[in-house]
């Protein structure tokens, strides 16, 4: 994929995101040639490296001195902090979702609730991963914080960045899209509670089936 000369950084970081996070070409730990990169894209390293650092922010790479660029390698102990942590902020954002979620917002979680839905019943597994994804960034949207939404967001990035096997397949997948139904009929019903721990009990489960794996 050749890119654009407008916005060189932004468009190299956003492929670059694109190609970690989807699984295909990079495993947990593998080292990143910055060169081959660079003429994949069909750009000069200065974009490319401008890109780097930012994924080396999100937690999504490690640059290394003198050794190199590294796709995160796989910490249980670090996911678990990770998982921890998005357990608290979802929490908080589940309920203040509760409370200020607009009508269009309900309507746009249950929206996406079908779409995993319809996902999974026709094997788009790479669909359902991303539609998934959408969903809880919509979820930290609809709590109306834009703080929130951008740490959600890099936390949730770093986690998957960490999980990614190649050739692996989720499991569970009916019930995760059935906790995703109650955590959105929890914000409909203006139930704040029900919503936190409902988000709460859905990163549970994720976490102990990633700790067991």
């Amino acid at each position: 994929m050749k890119l654009h000369k407008t916005n060189l950084a932004e468009q190299a970081y956003s492929a670059l995101r694109d190609m970690l996070l989807g699984g295909e070409r990079f495993a947990p730990g593998d080292k990143i040639s910055v060169e081959d990169l660079a003429r994949q894209l069909g750009v000069s390293r200065s974009p490319v490296w401008q890109a780097i650092a930012r994924l080396e922010a999100d937690g999504i790479v490690e640059v290394r001195p003198r050794q190199g660029v590294f796709f995160v390698g796989f910490d249980l102990e670090g996911l678990m902090e990770i998982m921890e942590t998005r357990e608290v902020l979802e929490g908080a954002s589940a309920r203040l979702a509760a409370e200020r979620a607009s009508a269009g917002q309900v309507a746009e979680l249950r929206a996406s609730v079908e779409r995993q839905r319809a996902a999974i019943q026709g094997g788009a597994l790479d669909d359902y991963a991303a539609e998934a994804a959408r969903f809880h960034s919509l979820m930290a949207q609809a709590a109306g914080n834009a703080v929130m939404v951008k740490i959600i967001e890099r936390l949730w990035a770093r986690a998957k960045a960490m999980c990614i096997r190649p050739g692996a397949r989720p499991a569970l997948l009916d019930e995760r899209v059935d906790e995703h139904a109650r955590m959105v009929e929890a914000i409909a019903h203006r139930d704040p509670d029900a919503a936190e721990a409902e988000i709460r009990a859905h990163i549970r489960r994720i976490a102990r089936g990633v700790a067991a794996v």
